[in-house]
Order: C-alpha cells, then sequence, then structure tokens
C-alpha cells in the first residue's frame, strides 16, 4: 500500500481493515475488498490519471439522482484516483450466467434498468457530457485499424483502408444521430452489473463501471447488453431484450430500434477486437480465446445491408477475424 493510500483510507476512517485484493477483467483500474472489525465492507478502486476518476465521481451522484443503484460514495480523491465506495457484494450476473442461472430474468432485469433511465434522464439539464455520434464512434472504431491489423496481418493499415473503413462506418452510422439521445452508461453489460434481491423492480441492479459515459443513441446500452465477448447467449437475447425494453418506451419503432443495435453492436465488436489485440500485444495474451466468439458475432453483424460497405472494407467471415499470431 503507498503512502497516499494509506492516508487516504486513514481519514475515510478504514485504516485497520483487511484488505483482499480483486482480480480484474479488461479494466487497468485495481479494486479491493475492504472489511472492518464491526464487519462492515466497503470497495476501494484505485486508477491512473487517464481513467476518467473525476467522471466515475460525477457520473455515480447522477445515476443515485435518477433512482439507479450506484454505489454510495464513503470517500473520494477523484484527481488522485482514489475512491472509497458501497460493496455490493459477489453476486455479479456474469458470474450467475457462468453458473447456469436462468438467463433471461438477468437479462430483463437489466432491460428495465435501461427503460427506466431513459425515461427519467434529461439531457437539457443534465451535466455536460462527452457526445458518442456517427463521428466520434468511427474515430473509436480505428482500433480496429490502429492495432488488431498490425497484430493479426503483421502490417500496417493503407491509406486506402483508412479512407475506406472511415467512409463505411460514417455512412453506416450517420443515421443514428437522428434516434433519441439519453445517457449511455457504454459498458452496460453482465460482468458490470450485480444482483441486489433486497431492493425493488430496477433498484435491484447495482451498475457499476459507468466512467466512460456520454450523451448518444437510445439504442447503444441495448447493444451493449447482448454483448458477444465473455460468453455465449447474449446475442440470442436481443430479440426479447428490445421487444421488452419498447414496451416500456415504445419512443422508437421496433424495427428501427432493432437496426440501430445490429449496426452499433458491429461498431462495439469492431474496436473490442482492436482492444484484443492491444492487450494480447502488452502480455495478456489470454485475452485471445475471445477472438473466435467476438469475430463470428461480428462476421454475422457484417451482412446486415446496412453495414454493407463495412463488410466490403474488414471482410464477413469467421476467419477473417481469428488469426492468432
Amino acid at each position: 500500500m503507498t503512502p497516499s493510500v494509506a492516508a487516504f483510507l486513514e481519514q475515510a476512517g478504514w485504516a485497520q481493515a483487511r484488505i483482499t485484493p480483486m482480480q480484474a477483467d479488461f479494466s487497468p483500474r485495481r479494486y479491493a475488498r475492504l472489511e472492518r472489525a464491526d464487519g462492515r465492507r466497503a470497495i476501494l478502486m484505485q486508477a491512473a490519471a487517464d481513467q476518467k476518476t473525476p467522471a466515475f465521481v460525477a457520473i455515480a451522484c447522477l445515476l443515485r439522482d435518477l433512482e439507479l443503484s450506484a454505489p454510495v460514495l464513503y470517500a473520494a480523491e477523484p484527481d488522485n484516483g482514489l475512491v472509497l465506495m458501497e460493496d455490493f457484494g459477489d453476486r455479479n450476473f456474469g458470474a450467475l450466467l457462468d453458473a447456469g442461472e436462468d438467463a433471461w430474468p438477468l437479462y430483463r432485469r437489466a432491460t428495465d434498468v435501461l427503460a427506466h433511465l431513459h425515461q427519467a434522464f434529461d439531457a437539457a439539464n443534465a451535466m455536460p457530457l462527452p457526445l458518442f455520434d456517427a463521428a466520434l464512434f468511427t474515430a473509436q472504431a480505428e482500433l480496429f485499424l490502429d492495432a488488431y491489423i498490425p497484430f493479426a496481418q503483421s502490417r500496417e493499415a493503407t491509406p486506402g483502408e483508412r479512407e475506406g473503413f472511415r467512409a463505411a462506418w460514417l455512412e453506416a452510422l450517420k443515421p443514428l444521430d437522428s434516434l433519441p439521445q439519453t445517457l449511455l452508461l457504454r459498458d452496460y453489460m453482465p460482468d458490470n452489473l450485480m444482483d441486489l434481491p433486497e431492493r425493488e423492480a430496477w433498484r435491484g441492479v447495482g451498475v457499476l463501471d459507468f466512467q466512460d459515459a456520454g450523451r448518444g443513441p437510445i439504442a447503444y446500452d441495448l447493444a451493449s447488453l447482448c454483448e458477444a465477448v465473455r460468453r455465449d447467449g447474449g446475442p440470442a437475447l436481443q430479440e426479447d431484450v428490445l421487444a421488452q425494453y419498447h414496451r416500456q418506451n415504445p419512443a422508437v419503432a421496433l424495427p428501427d430500434l432493432r437496426r440501430a443495435c445490429r449496426v452499433l453492436a458491429a461498431q462495439r465488436h469492431t474496436r473490442i477486437l482492436g482492444i484484443i489485440a492491444r492487450l494480447a500485444q502488452q502480455g495478456r495474451r489470454e485475452k485471445l480465446a475471445l477472438l473466435p466468439r467476438v469475430g463470428g458475432y461480428l462476421a454475422t453483424l457484417l451482412k446486415d445491408d446496412a453495414l454493407r460497405d463495412v463488410a466490403k472494407i474488414i471482410g464477413t467471415t469467421e476467419s477473417a477475424f481469428a488469426t492468432r499470431p
């Protein structure tokens, strides 16, 4: 423990707590569970300067104002990347799915959270947030060019490939700028959701890992929820998720919502291929095991007519995304 962390915990009244490190996934942030002699528990988050801790603190407060179950913050030094927050326990949706729990009740509850959030959030009165539009989504997808192509093909993307990639994604994404705008949590998926059975309705789902939040189309987090990264099953539930959501918030026609989810899911998984490649280059080669699932799902999505120009640039077969150098 560094002197700065020790001083932070001392000031917060947790200096004598037992500390148990917690396993990280994709995140560079570090987490530990703290337990005091009186049985009270908390989670300590430590993050580098580039990990948006001030945004995490601000979004946590915003979500709680919207009656969502974001963690209560017991103490925070945002500029130093330190947060001491409520411990939601161990009932993580992702872990419950991996243990064989019925998937639909969990996805239904997660969908209800988004329906409530999108109806409660007022962009006009909210804190300033990054705007996720076609241009920004396209720029994010370029991680595929920057990291995946050099890793998988041992070469840099050509200027022509870059130009075609950007043009194709902008064309596919531009229609989504006209969708209703809301708060995007960005990494809204089972592994960032906690089961809080003592709380009612949408409050029974604890929400984590939202420091990258922004403002953008209402379809994004619906696509994120049904990702195909860590496990199978999410994409197969997409239709049920959309129907459940649409019953509560019919702001967009169901066919348009479905089309937007496919495009955004493709954008998201294109970027994830770049993330996996970058992590592998940094020595975390265990993440390469995710390539077949992510690439297979992306190949399926790219067969959609709305993504035909993107498919011409990066391919439509699973083998195009399964290379493991």
